[in-house]
């Protein structure tokens, strides 16, 4: 823990680069000190994008929630575009020993919230992140031309992920 305790202090140091951050934590660890806490802790990991859908829903909100790979920014959260509509709520939480990052974005009702979601897509990666970091690319994002061939080359026949990464979705990849 000394090492770790050694490690935060020393890179909150470095990572605070605005005046009005002086003195703000960009990075916290907290340790569990009791059986107790370790459960509660284990549980919020798997209980937190669902609370987060029941918040939404139950204050008549859209919720967009994104994973990608942190930013090279200091651990701070990127930021939002001027053009962007100011969430209603912001929620991160992180994988110890990994940068992987989810966040959720609460917005009210007749936001474009795919627009909104493709915007932080953008912000996350000017800083430095990648997106997606662990779900894969799913048929929403579009994935690096090298790995849309390696995918083509595994399966020629477009049958086991049709559509995924900006593919077609069409046998043989051919075109609609």
């Amino acid at each position: 823990m000394e090492r770790l305790d050694a490690f935060v202090k020393s890179y909150n140091e470095k990572a605070v680069s605005k005046e009005d951050e002086v003195g703000k934590k960009i990075i916290s660890v907290v340790e569990a000190e009791s059986e107790a806490e370790v459960t509660a802790l284990n549980a919020f990991r798997f209980v937190a994008a669902t609370a987060f859908k029941v918040f939404c829903v139950g204050e008549d909100l859209q919720g967009v929630s994104v994973d990608y790979a942190l930013p090279k920014n200091g651990g701070r959260s990127p930021p939002l575009t001027d053009s962007a509509a100011e969430p209603i709520k912001r929620m991160r939480y992180s994988h110890f020993g990994c940068n992987v990052v989810h966040e959720d974005l609460a917005y009210a009702l007749g936001v474009d919230t795919r627009s909104e979601k493709l915007a932080l897509k953008h912000s996350v990666e000017d800083e430095g992140g990648k997106l997606p970091a662990e779900h894969g690319h799913g048929t929403e994002y579009n994935a690096p031309d090298d790995t849309k061939k390696r995918w083509m080359s595994m399966d020629p026949l477009n049958v086991m992920n049709p559509g995924v990464g900006g593919l077609n979705s069409c046998e043989k990849y051919a075109q609609n």
